[in-house]
């Protein structure tokens, strides 16, 4: 057995990391191979590279851009991604329950851990000038208000404060996001159309500081879940926000997940629904976002799941957030 690692050196202490390694590798493993990604690279060389050498499984430590572009190259095949937290959100370690604040132990869920496959969402973006692009997610995708407010972070305040700075970002993305009109099909079926300021599309839907945007969101049932915001004004904003901080609070997550209340209603400001394809169709450009990064502007989007094309290294038992001091 053989691991190798692959670490983004911006967001990674390589000493730390191979000090964590060497004590919960197991004994009878091969020594680790190790590749760092390359600064004007997203991390897809890097894990070919070690994806080539036959290992099997690759602990990865980055942001969630390395994160995901490891689970688009990982897609289909049947070596193991461990995650090991080294950016801001770690948004998909979060949802697996891996600790996103002690390097030991995720590196011993890598290990250690039990293999766990789930979904791979794929985006699909038209973008204005014609051109097409395809990426994998392993959390959520779309556009609107998240994409914007990822547009408007200011990275230096958040390496200094951390996703603290996704607050600004908001107050900056309020000021700039628009109501737009689109068409749209699910699974295939009769087109609709609807006015709306964001639309998301997730695996998953658990993001930093216990914030629950998708809370009937499950990573390996197969579905992908959608959520279409549609305030007109201020008070329909405000609906908004206490529907999110109800579906985020520590005792709504302990009932949903022991099954005591039933799936999320849509509500005239927030629409819910599963599929396993959405197509979309803009009349005006919009900024999309993948997995917290900003991916450009598209005019029409197509969102598909990939049912159990992952597998992943998860804990044993997968505790349920507490809410952040």
């Amino acid at each position: 057995m053989r691991a190798a690692v692959v670490y983004n050196p911006v967001k990674a202490d390589r000493r730390a990391l191979e000090k964590a390694v060497a004590g919960a590798q197991p004994d009878d493993w091969d020594e680790a191979l190790w590749f760092e990604t390359a600064a004007e690279d997203d991390g897809r060389a890097a894990v070919e590279a070690a994806v080539a050498e036959s290992v099997d499984v690759v602990l990865v430590a980055g942001g969630d851009g390395t994160v995901r572009m490891a689970a688009e190259v990982l897609a289909g095949s049947d070596t193991a991604l461990a995650l090991l937290p080294a950016g801001t959100g770690n948004l998909l370690a979060r949802n697996l329950g891996i600790d996103v604040t002690f390097l030991r132990s995720s590196v011993r869920t890598a290990f250690d851990g039990r293999d766990r496959r789930i979904d791979v969402g794929w985006a699909e973006f038209e973008r204005p000038d014609g051109g097409r692009s395809k990426h994998a997610f392993a959390v959520i995708a779309g556009f609107g208000l998240d994409a914007a407010m990822i547009e408007s972070t200011d990275e230096e305040l958040k390496r200094k404060v951390g996703w603290l700075a996704y607050v600004d970002a908001i107050v900056k993305a309020f000021r700039r996001i628009q109501r737009v009109r689109m068409r749209y099909r699910v699974d295939g079926g009769q087109q609709r159309v609807v006015g709306l300021n964001t639309l998301m599309v997730g695996n998953c839907g658990a993001l930093t500081g216990n914030v629950v945007l998708l809370p009937d969101a499950r990573i390996d049932d197969g579905r992908l879940d959608v959520a279409i915001l549609r305030p007109k004004d201020a008070y329909g904003w405000l609906q908004v926000v206490k529907y999110v901080a109800v579906n985020s609070a520590f005792l709504t997550r302990v009932l949903r997940r022991r099954r005591l209340i039933g799936p999320q209603k849509a509500v005239p400001t927030l629409g819910y629904g599963q599929c396993e394809a959405f197509q979309a169709r803009l009349d005006e450009p919009m900024p999309v976002q993948i997995d917290g990064d900003p991916y450009g502007e598209a005019i029409a989007m197509q969102f598909t799941i990939q049912p159990g094309a992952l597998v992943v290294k998860a804990p044993h038992r997968v505790p349920i957030a507490r809410p952040v001091a």
